[in-house]
């Protein structure tokens, strides 16, 4: 299941909007108020008609607060209407050949949400329950959001209960409500952890979610459910084993999200085993992806979740300029409408100025040195009209030196030596010497 566009009418903040998605990642910007958590609260609407065609799974419908509203001057009195219809239409892909479209919307105050423009995409989750209960190898499509409340992994008072056989639809409980997911996830661990225990045999699905959260927490050497003390440890670098809620709030954010994802492709596609997180497809939305982490964790945890879930598409949302960027092109879609340009691996100071729009950003001590380098080469090639030619082998040098700290800067150093070599100052090549 992929997402390709999704259109908005009446949703929000949006009167009218239509925004296109790569197939893995994207990552949506703009200001406070631009609509990046409305989107993706439109997404979890309409890939939440998935689990219509699932027997008592609830949807996410179109909530009251979500319709727009404008105000009307009349006299001295401003009145707040509402405005209909409100609709969520989604353009997307179920397998590998078909393509659907379907819609829900919202027509009249105290209405309900409609399911009747979304029956593709209901009748092909009604097949796959029907294949499911048919005991059928088929593959179904995670879905999940996390929102800005996902900070899970605390302390709890209760002990942890083990999970009873039950159906592999079960992960698809709560999906897009990311506040009670954690309860699911540490019973499901709980009981592997004691299955393996007894059968005495390393459980696949088990080891999967392992690799999964090691692949995404740096510096996670293992994770596992310890029976004595009845939660969730992680060993890290320094071979300590910490109980999940004394880790730092970015470790446990990343850990939660990677450690959530993994057990649902595993409740959903067991006959995987360890290759469930490989092979499962879906949609995992994510608000404020940059959440807890530190930079130097923002840089990486794009490629970490891409590569460790590499069927899932990615919607997510981030105010950081380090999460920007990591990103590869094609993948950014700015919801300020600015003209967007390359934008891997810039300056953060750029990134902040031409991609999210901050006026004039503090410059960093770096470029203002290559601003200065770049003056003084200008001013060594100026004087070199006018120097000595047993002085020339001098210049040279010094210009060489110049450069060199920046040489890791391809465009910088070679605009620089294109401007040497226009001053008849090139470098000399082994056949020119």
């Amino acid at each position: 299941m992929r997402i390709q566009q999704l259109e908005v009418k009446n949703f929000k903040g949006f009167a009218h909007k239509i925004i296109d998605f790569s197939p893995q990642f994207n990552v949506l910007i703009g200001d406070n108020g631009s609509g990046k958590t409305a989107v993706l609260d439109a997404l979890a609407v309409g890939i939440g008609s998935l689990l219509l065609g699932f027997d008592g799974m609830i949807s996410r419908t179109i909530k009251s607060h979500e319709i727009r509203h404008i105000d009307q001057q009349l006299g001295q009195i401003t009145t707040f209407e509402p405005q209909y219809p409100v609709i969520v239409r989604c353009r997307g892909q179920v397998n590998e050949t078909d393509s659907l479209i379907w819609e829900r919307s919202l027509h009249h105050k105290g209405g309900r949400t409609t399911n009747k423009n979304a029956k593709s995409l209901i009748q092909y989750a009604q097949h796959c329950q029907q294949q499911v209960r048919q005991g059928e190898q088929i593959i179904l499509p995670l879905i999940s959001y996390y929102s800005t409340g996902r900070l899970w992994l605390q302390k709890k008072e209760k002990s942890v209960e083990v999970l009873s056989p039950g159906s592999r639809l079960l992960a698809l409980v709560d999906c897009l409500e990311p506040a009670s997911g954690e309860k699911m996830l540490m019973r499901w661990l709980k009981t592997m952890e004691m299955a393996a225990i007894q059968r005495q045999v390393s459980l696949a699905v088990l080891e999967g979610l392992r690799t999964a959260v090691k692949n995404c927490l740096e510096g996670c050497e293992s994770v596992y459910y310890d029976i004595q003390q009845d939660g969730l440890v992680a060993t890290l670098g320094d071979k300590h084993n910490r109980p999940a809620h004394l880790l730092s709030d970015g470790q446990r954010a990343i850990l939660a999200m990677s450690a959530d994802i993994a057990y649902r492709a595993a409740v959903l596609n067991p006959h995987l085993g360890e290759m469930a997180r490989l092979q499962t497809p879906g949609i995992v939305l994510i608000d404020e992806i940059d959440l807890h982490l530190h930079p130097n964790w923002q840089r990486k945890i794009i490629k970490s979740l891409s590569t460790t879930f590499p069927l899932i598409q990615f919607i997510a949302t981030t105010h950081s300029p380090t999460i920007v960027q990591s990103l590869p092109p094609g993948q950014l879609i700015n919801l300020n409408d600015y003209e967007m340009g390359e934008y891997y691996d810039k300056s953060i100071e750029d990134i902040l100025e031409w991609v999210m729009g901050v006026d004039c950003p503090q410059r960093s001590q770096r470029y203002k040195e290559m601003v200065k380098v770049a003056k003084e080469y200008y001013q060594v090639l100026e004087n070199a009209k006018s120097i000595a030619p047993e002085k020339i082998s001098e210049l040279e040098k010094h210009l060489d030196e110049l450069v060199a700290p920046f040489s890791d800067d391809v465009a910088y150093h070679t605009f620089l030596e294109m401007e040497r070599t226009a001053a008849g100052l090139g470098r000399k090549t082994d056949e020119t010497r």
